[in-house]
């Protein structure tokens, strides 16, 4: 009996087997990612659903190529999913998509995009086609939605005229001098046509056949406000707007205030008088607003202890997806490669491989004058196998984590780093402090993916004069008013962490011998503190959280799956094992008769 129970239990297992791979074997498709999530009304791009979304569709696509860490990424995308969930009834036309670039398996399609500055964004025409040379259009960066949607619109217009979206409502201009006349090309069956009187450069009549492009039996036409027909319908303010039955009975509808969301509601106002039946929208309601549990909040650390995970997360990412986006790596470029790695050799507290592995990257790369991207990131990936294990933390953020994903994170880190190399090039013989602040410039310089960031940077460096630093103590105090300064420059600013401020460090409460009279620094004691937060000898493995009250699981999400899974298939594994030696024990002792002879 016992060994029925036990087959009907391996039935069952095995019964589900299959669900767990098919969960595995997914097709790219995610809900979040980054800054974006799928209620933002974008497409969420992968490296695994990339080519699916984005060659051979019906519709255009704007797609915006991003860095999560970035702080310009971080302070446009509410402006970018105003956008988007202003532009929702165009879907059928063009439709929004980003992809983060910080995403380690991204990497490569932002490299064949030559995306060298975030955030970048490219137009792509309906019925794409993947080549080398097809890498979108570029448009230019800009600091609102409005100026976006503004260049989406002039670039669909340029697109028509090209004889692209031709599914689209026309958005051509023209002049007309009777009703009859600007009729002419539109279908008797049409109930309304919609006159929009503009000068040429606005955008208000685009966005209007935009906005109702889903209407049925509905059309808008821009006309010219110079032209004889606005005369004659008596049309004074601009835009103007007037509809037009098939029978040419004309109604005036421009409002006082002739804004884009005025006239869209006078259109629709007018439509409902005539009992139109508009179309059904799904409308997503869904609350983005996340909560923070006051349990989850990193108030347990202490932000003035660096933690090693910290810095090994920071340089991971630094050689998986900063160094990598660039399509080729060559002179200036590969010379603050070089210099970045030749300062973390030289000044980096090394735990493990890490050394070996960073050593080896090094020699490798001055074998070559000239490296693509693709072809570093390979050579990261093997050396990171042929020295495993390189890293020796959880490589989590654990002083950098800020309380929502897209807070601190690698920009944090990568400002401990930089505090870390310039404290521990301070206590080396010679000028090494230096050394390191001119390779930090030219990592920032070619490498940083935040570019907004970097241009801030090098203008800081010229104007507080970084190559005139000579000595180690004032490489070390050059980097510590660089970082307060942008730090005054963008606290209270949107990508500001709410539960970490960006104060002038370090605070009263943790060096009150930091500060003379008045506020003043007093740089000597500051000098003491960096150099006692950022010493080797001081850096915390993150397995020391568990002495401060924290938890840290030894197993990482992706360690529990598999343990389930092999504990799951030992068990399967037992129990036919089990189930042979009683099944051949069983069929020894007894024969039983059966419709075709002996079993």
């Amino acid at each position: 009996m016992m060994y029925r129970v036990n087959f009907v239990l391996l039935c069952i297992l095995l019964q589900n087997y299959p669900v767990i791979g098919a969960v595995i074997a997914d097709t790219g498709d995610i809900d979040e990612q980054g800054l974006y999530s799928k209620s933002d009304h974008v497409i969420i791009l992968t490296n695994r659903n990339f080519e699916r979304k984005v060659y051979g569709q019906k519709h255009a696509l704007l797609v915006e190529f991003y860095n999560s860490y970035c702080g310009h990424c971080r302070a446009f995308a509410p402006k970018f999913k105003s956008l988007a969930a202003d532009i929702v009834a165009w879907k059928d036309v063009i439709q929004l998509a980003v992809i983060d670039c910080s995403v380690d398996e991204n990497n490569e399609i932002c490299r064949q995009f030559e995306v060298m500055a975030y955030p970048s964004f490219r137009y792509i025409h309906e019925h794409y086609v993947k080549g080398n040379a097809n890498i979108g259009e570029r448009f230019q960066s800009t600091d609102s939605a409005e100026k976006l949607k503004s260049q989406l619109i002039a670039k669909m217009q340029a697109e028509q005229s090209l004889g692209r979206l031709v599914f689209s409502p026309s958005l051509s201009i023209a002049s007309y001098a009777t009703y009859t006349s600007a009729l002419s090309d539109v279908p008797s069956d049409v109930f309304y046509t919609f006159l929009v009187f503009e000068n040429a450069n606005s955008t208000v009549g685009s966005e209007l056949a935009l906005d109702i492009n889903d209407y049925k039996l509905i059309r808008v036409k821009r006309v010219y406000d110079t032209s004889e027909l606005a005369k004659f319908a008596g049309v004074t303010h601009f835009p103007g707007l007037v509809a037009l039955s098939s029978t040419l009975e004309p109604t005036s509808l421009t409002p006082k205030n002739p804004t884009k969301q005025n006239l869209l509601k006078a259109i629709n106002t007018f439509l409902k008088s005539k009992n139109y039946a508009f179309p059904v929208r799904k409308i997503d309601t869904q609350d983005l607003n996340i909560n923070v549990n006051s349990d989850e909040k990193l108030s347990y650390l202490n932000s003035d202890i660096v933690y090693y995970s910290d810095l090994e997360k920071t340089i991971k990412a630094s050689l998986h997806t900063e160094i990598t986006r660039h399509k080729i790596l060559k002179d200036e470029a590969l010379q603050a490669l070089l210099n970045y790695l030749d300062v973390l050799i030289s000044t980096f507290p090394f735990r493990g491989n890490l050394r070996d592995y960073i050593l080896d990257l090094a020699e490798n790369l001055q074998t070559k004058k000239e490296w693509s991207g693709s072809e570093v990131y390979d050579l990261v990936k093997r050396l990171e196998t042929t020295h495993a294990p390189v890293y020796t933390s959880d490589l989590d953020y654990i002083g950098c984590k800020g309380s929502q994903p897209k807070f601190r994170g690698y920009t944090c880190g990568l400002w401990t780093l930089f505090h870390t190399l310039t404290v521990n090039a301070a206590k080396k013989p010679g000028t090494e402090g230096p050394k390191v602040l001119r390779a930090l410039h030219g990592y920032v310089k070619h490498f940083f993916g935040c570019t907004e960031c970097s241009e801030h940077f090098q203008a800081m460096a010229a104007r507080n004069r970084l190559f005139d630093v000579k000595e180690n103590d004032k490489a070390v105090l050059w980097l510590w008013i660089s970082h307060n300064e942008v730090n005054l420059r963008l606290a209270g600013d949107i990508t500001e962490d709410p539960e970490h401020p960006k104060i002038q460090f370090p605070s009263v409460s943790k060096c009150p011998e930091c500060r003379l009279a008045r506020g003043a620094w007093n740089l000597p004691a500051v000098y003491q503190y960096l150099q006692k937060m950022y010493g080797s000898e001081n850096i915390r493995d993150s397995r020391r959280l568990a002495s401060s009250g924290v938890a840290a699981s030894p197993f990482s999400n992706l360690d529990i799956g598999m343990l389930s899974l092999l504990y799951i298939l030992s068990f399967i594994i037992i129990l036919l094992v089990v189930k042979f030696f009683i099944t051949k024990h069983f069929f020894r002792k007894r024969r039983y008769k059966h419709g075709f002879g002996k079993v």
